[in-house]
């Protein structure tokens, strides 16, 4: 049977009534837990596994699989409208979302940020249906030393996500490599950078590094900025109709940043590890790159929203390419949804094709249909969260402390998270007081125990021979593009340098 005929029994499979209730039910929970800060869509999915154990794996899996989707959405309705990102994924969506938000464009900015990111899950889902495996399969042919200049080429982004000072950038990334180090040391299990904190040995989990760094510093500027008591995170009216819309005309010329940013989703989402905090800040900065209108990024871009939101949902779709295909999940949400897979008696890997085709193909249908119960169920309900700005300070930012803090504390019932979340607080608002850019931070603590672990699986296989870094093809490339990359960076900044001295 072709690939469309068991396309269209799934439809039909998830389209039965008692399919669709979970669905719809995990857009709905995903969307509510994204939109609070420290409830993330992979805290979602994972509050849903233990009511799904005696559902059948269609029911499951979509479900998960919804709350997962919309829960990436979530994080930007919060991002917009409070200034808050309410999950990981929507940190590159704040800077123009909550802009727009401020001018009185914030209907604008979600259903921009709603119509991208469906674009984005949707074309993950349909190049999962068509090269889950040729893509798996070349992924095989990445080793160590593949991954590790890999992760060299992903650092090169922190620069040009620096700002003006590529200086600052590279010393953010490295600091959040050392933050990422902190834990047992992976090639001897000896503490590191723990302090005698028994916690600390196992890492600092990346929720609670994000809800810090992100969330509460931005806190803790609000209040230093506006203060508490009467003032108010107020957004004002939209000024005009289209102010409170998407206009076909700029869904066309979202077209090309689509494209653009769901591939480089995919891509992300295809190797394990990355995930959609890395999509959202890369699909942002090549976004502007390619933007006839890169001065207006970061001060209301309605471009830059569509950007970092079809990036992180296009990872959505693409991490379960190796979770399907390779038995390897793609982040860890993927590693949740694994786990449900093993609840239901499933082994993802190439065996669950022959064993269980039909719950395959189901999911591949669940994951398309999600995106339109999205669409509905946001436009139908995103006024109601809209109401959140008109709550005064005093109370809205207590009430997200306390979300923020009842989030972290409910990932491992652990205080010492808790103290990390306070800490990272500090370090982000001291950073920012020193103009040091927080992407650059938070991707070099994502790449950091990747590029790590690589870095001497490839040194050992290499017998320490550095050669073993040039020793493929693939290798050479990695480099080629890496020298590129850096190069075009450099000039970029030249060039900067030289308007502003010429002006």
């Amino acid at each position: 049977m072709d690939l469309f005929a068991l396309m269209g029994q799934a439809f039909l499979s998830v389209l039965a009534p008692e399919n669709l209730l979970y669905l719809v039910g995990g857009v709905i929970i995903g969307l509510i837990m994204g939109a609070i800060p420290g409830l993330t869509a992979t805290m979602a999915i994972a509050l849903i596994i233990p009511f799904t154990y005696y559902l059948t794996p269609t029911q499951s899996l979509i479900m998960l699989l919804a709350a997962y989707n919309a829960g990436t959405f979530g994080g930007s309705m919060s991002a917009i409208l409070i200034g808050t990102p309410g999950t990981p994924a929507a940190a590159a969506t704040v800077a123009d979302g909550y802009a727009l938000g401020k001018q009185g464009k914030a209907g604008k900015a979600i259903k921009t940020a709603l119509f991208s990111s469906a674009f984005g899950c949707l074309f993950s889902s349909i190049v999962l249906m068509f090269v889950a495996q040729p893509i798996a399969k070349y992924a095989l042919n990445f080793g160590p030393a593949e991954y590790t200049i890999l992760m060299l080429f992903a650092l090169t982004i922190i620069a040009s996500a620096a700002g003006k000072s590529m200086i600052k950038g590279l010393l953010g990334g490295c600091l959040g490599l050392l933050f990422g180090c902190i834990g047992l040391d992976q090639g001897f299990t000896t503490p590191r950078l723990t302090f005698g904190i028994l916690k600390l040995t196992s890492g600092i989990d990346l929720v609670v590094m994000m809800i810090g760094i992100l969330a509460m510093s931005q806190i803790l500027h609000s209040v230093e900025s506006t203060g508490l008591g009467n003032a108010r995170p107020n957004l004002p009216p939209p000024a005009c109709k289209d102010d409170d819309r998407m206009t076909l005309k700029e869904a066309k010329s979202f077209l090309p940043h689509w494209l653009r940013s769901s591939a480089l989703g995919c891509g992300i989402g295809a190797l394990p590890g990355l995930g959609p905090a890395l999509a959202c800040y890369i699909g942002y900065d090549v976004g502007k790159k390619f933007s006839k209108h890169p001065e207006k990024f970061g001060k209301g871009s309605t471009e830059g929203v569509a950007c970092a939101e079809s990036a992180n949902n296009a990872v959505c779709g693409a991490n379960m390419i190796p979770l399907l295909a390779l038995g390897v999940p793609g982040d860890t949400g993927a590693a949740i949804l694994m786990g449900a897979f093993m609840v239901q008696g499933l082994t993802p890997g190439p065996l669950v094709f022959m064993e269980s085709p039909d719950t395959v193909y189901n999911v591949y249908a669940g994951l398309i249909l999600c995106n339109i119960a999205l669409v509905v169920v946001t436009l139908l309900t995103w006024r109601g969260f809209k109401a959140i700005c008109s709550v005064s300070t005093s109370i809205i930012f207590p009430c997200v402390c306390l979300f923020c803090v009842v989030g972290v504390y409910a990932l491992s019932s652990s205080l010492v998270d808790v103290w990390v979340m306070l800490f990272f607080s500090v370090v982000g608002y001291i950073l920012t007081k020193f103009k040091f850019p927080l992407p650059t931070v938070i991707i070099g603590f994502i790449l950091s125990p990747l590029f790590e672990k690589n870095f001497r699986r490839a040194l050992v296989l290499g017998h320490g021979d550095p050669a073993m870094f040039f020793s493929s093809p693939l290798c050479i490339a990695f480099w080629a593009v890496t020298i590129v990359a850096v190069a075009l960076i450099l000039r970029g900044k030249r060039k900067d340098k030289n308007l502003q001295d010429g002006l």
